[in-house]
């Protein structure tokens, strides 16, 4: 019996949406087990709504949160945790190794992880993974819960947010002129490499004709970060968007794509919240790999070029054949396609 689980997801947004299955697998086989989580700061937000999670605890990137991460380690420490799994998979030996390190100074019972093209060598359970494969993520994950004999009932994802996220959004759009009746078109024009960043003229070209198409409101998501592209594809449009980007925290984020009635995205973890919360979802992937594209299928296309070069992991790109080769043209058939479906179902 596993009485203290710790469940290790340093990664992005996308990565944790689509580990909810894994999680709410694994509460449901150990519902009177402690189960906690460890995470990078951006997504303690809403690992804290989780209600399969009783505590959450933060890690901080660079040298600055170091104490901070120093004493959070002895707080997992003093816990004498059962099972420690790592969820996430390792792309380069260095953070290998750095794991390996972590759950040295933690010291879990045991310790179960994905054993990436050989470099999870240190787990106690390893399970069979490679960078380059098919499968997807979500199915990796929960094979580490049936590593624990987790029963899987269903495979479905999820993201959490609660009624102050929905009041809040509300009162923004509110303030932005929309209405409970107007057609919300959501577009995500950033995502953290340039390498998954379509063009953002073509977005704007997209959201004027889905404007004027469907006499739609058009709002644009993403980060802090993300405002100069809101800023060139709001000049580029005589039909202005309203800018979300930095605006909302990222439980707020997933109610406002709730609201949303279409959702276009790059690959990001837009793309993975739009996918849970089966709000029609056109996602541009780029040079992405079909291990991490949209799980649910339901009120999803995937818009993706098998260019020779394709999939890669380039942060950046001269060439961007992959995106390029993706039209504004492809774009709004696609969109005309899930509203046609929509209106059937």
């Amino acid at each position: 019996m596993y009485k203290k689980i710790l469940l290790i997801e340093l990664a992005g947004v996308g990565d944790a949406v689509l580990s909810s299955p894994a999680i709410r697998n694994l509460k449901r086989n150990y519902p009177d087990s402690y189960i906690c989580f460890l995470a990078f700061t951006g997504l303690a937000e809403l690992m804290q709504k989780s209600p399969y999670l009783d505590r959450v605890f933060v890690f901080r990137k660079g040298l600055k949160g170091i104490f901070d991460n120093i004493f959070v380690l002895n707080e997992l420490r003093k816990l004498h945790i059962d099972a420690a799994i790592n969820l996430y998979q390792h792309y380069t030996l260095k953070g290998a190794i750095s794991m390996d390190l972590l759950l040295k100074f933690i010291r879990p019972k045991k310790t179960l992880g994905r054993n990436t093209d050989g470099k999870g060598f240190f787990y106690n359970i390893k399970i069979k993974d490679a960078i380059n494969t098919k499968k997807h993520d979500v199915e990796y994950k929960l094979d580490l819960v049936k590593a624990l004999n987790c029963d899987i009932k269903d495979k479905g994802l999820e993201v959490w947010f609660d009624d102050s996220d929905t009041k809040k959004v509300k009162e923004f759009l509110k303030k932005n002129s929309v209405l409970n009746s107007d057609f919300l078109v959501g577009i995500n024009p950033g995502a953290h490499r340039p390498t998954h960043r379509w063009n953002w003229e073509r977005f704007a070209e997209v959201a004027e004709i889905l404007a004027k198409r469907y006499n739609g409101k058009i709002i644009i998501t993403g980060a802090e970060g993300d405002r100069w592209l809101a800023k060139r594809i709001s000049l580029k449009m005589s039909s202005k968007p309203i800018d979300s980007s930095g605006k909302l925290s990222l439980t707020q984020l997933i109610a406002l794509i709730k609201r949303c009635n279409l959702f276009i995205t790059n690959d990001t973890g837009s793309m993975h919240i739009a996918n849970a919360l089966k709000t029609p979802l056109v996602a541009i992937m780029g040079p992405g790999v079909m291990k991490t594209a949209p799980y649910q299928g339901e009120n999803c296309i995937i818009l993706r070029k098998d260019v020779e070069c394709s999939p890669c992991y380039k942060f950046r790109c001269r060439d961007m054949r992959c995106l390029k080769a993706i039209t504004p043209d492809e774009i709004i058939l696609a969109v005309e396609a899930l509203l046609r479906k929509n209106v059937k179902s």
